[in-house]
């Protein structure tokens, strides 16, 4: 084995002398390892030969101090246990639970049912406003439908029970939850986070320490080919992250929608585009994407979006609607307050997709709202229709 001595290059480069105790030749060094070891990012390195030690003393905490020094910043690190625990939890919000019943009045060895996706939505809906004890509606074998009362409180003994007084005690039902997991790598999902996130305040923010945000959520989409400004990808996106901040995916929120899509990379991400773009274009998941639209735009406490933004959004959300440019040059002139609210968006919605663009089908009915019943009218006196 050959001990260690410090090459000139790396001696001058520490502000050390050539006739150093690093550059000395002395005593072998017993046992002494074999190989390079990188010194810096400025590509001096410790060479080995015969008759040398390695450097001690206060050469050697120098030598440490500069190793780390030219190494690239490693980041903010995410610890495996911190970042299965969101996974879970975002897995969940993805990919809501199962729920599945059996009689109370029977055996353990009793088989377990699946309960309808409206009751199943139900219970769901329970757990995620934090409420542990309600009541819902089931739907029995023969078809009617029940009311039950339904306890979450202890995960060991949840139960469902008719609120009618009348009904048998065998009718009580026992429940479970049932998890899905997503066809998403925790490991892998990690590593294509870790290439767009940084760390962001508050740090106990309910989607996580660190997020995606300016210029990363730039290079992020830029990697996916796609133009936020102008490509209703990116609303898809958000909406199935359930991003609570317009241009900014936290932690949990980015593998909630990751878990949703079924990616862990971003080639997986990138051949996913083509499949959200036609699913929103083709009225799939529109209504779900505009609805969560309106509530990241506007800004709290407002609950009203300004129309120069709504013009915007609906630039991007109704690319096909022929009476948009129309619209919006009628509610410019003749809009009192100029403000969407959340219903006349949705309104907004529902004129583009269910009246042709000749408006034919438009009747004055109380359903529509008396600023439709306004452009309308102007609208077919300046168009002769």
């Amino acid at each position: 084995s050959f001990p260690w001595r410090v090459s000139t290059i790396a001696s001058q480069n520490l502000g050390g002398n050539r006739r150093s105790r690093g550059s000395r030749r002395c005593r072998r060094r017993k046992g002494a390892r074999q190989g390079l070891l990188p010194l810096s990012r400025t590509g001096n390195q410790l060479k080995k030969c015969r008759g040398s030690r390695l450097p001690i003393g206060g050469f050697w905490q120098r030598w440490k101090r500069l190793r780390m020094a030219g190494q690239p910043s490693a980041g903010h690190a995410i610890g495996a246990d911190r970042w299965d625990a969101d996974c879970e939890i975002a897995f969940e919000q993805a990919l809501p639970p199962a729920w599945e019943c059996r009689d109370r009045a029977f055996s353990s060895s009793s088989m377990w049912r699946e309960l309808d996706s409206h009751a199943c939505g139900q219970i769901n809906a329970m757990a995620a406003r934090g409420q542990r004890q309600g009541n819902i509606m089931i739907k029995g074998r023969d078809g009617s439908m029940n009311e039950f009362e339904v306890s979450l409180q202890d995960p060991h003994n949840m139960w469902a029970k008719p609120t009618d007084q009348y009904s048998a005690p065998r009718c009580e039902r026992k429940l479970r939850k049932v998890p899905r997991q997503p066809k998403t790598n925790k490991t892998a999902l990690k590593h294509f986070y870790a290439q767009y996130m940084r760390e962001l305040s508050p740090a106990d923010h309910p989607g996580g320490p660190d997020g995606i945000d300016e210029d990363n959520i730039g290079r992020f989409f830029g990697d996916l080919g796609i133009d936020p400004g102008s490509d209703v990808v990116a609303l898809a996106f958000a909406a199935a992250c359930k991003a609570s901040e317009m241009g900014v995916f936290r932690r949990r929120e980015f593998i909630c929608g990751c878990a949703a899509l079924g990616v862990d990379s971003l080639d997986e991400l990138q051949a996913k585009v083509p499949e959200l773009r036609a699913s929103y274009l083709s009225g799939v998941i529109r209504y779900e994407v505009y609805a969560y639209t309106f509530g990241i735009a506007v800004e709290a406490p407002s609950k009203v979006l300004p129309l120069e933004a709504a013009k915007l959004y609906w630039e991007v959300l109704l690319p096909n609607w022929e009476l948009r440019a129309d619209f919006c040059d009628w509610a410019e002139k003749h809009m009192k307050g100029k403000m969407i609210s959340r219903d006349l968006w949705m309104m907004v919605l529902k004129l583009a997709t269910e009246v042709p663009a000749d408006l034919s089908t438009y009747d004055e009915n109380p359903a529509w709202p008396v600023v439709f019943d306004e452009f309308v009218e102007y609208y077919r006196a300046n168009r002769g229709a």
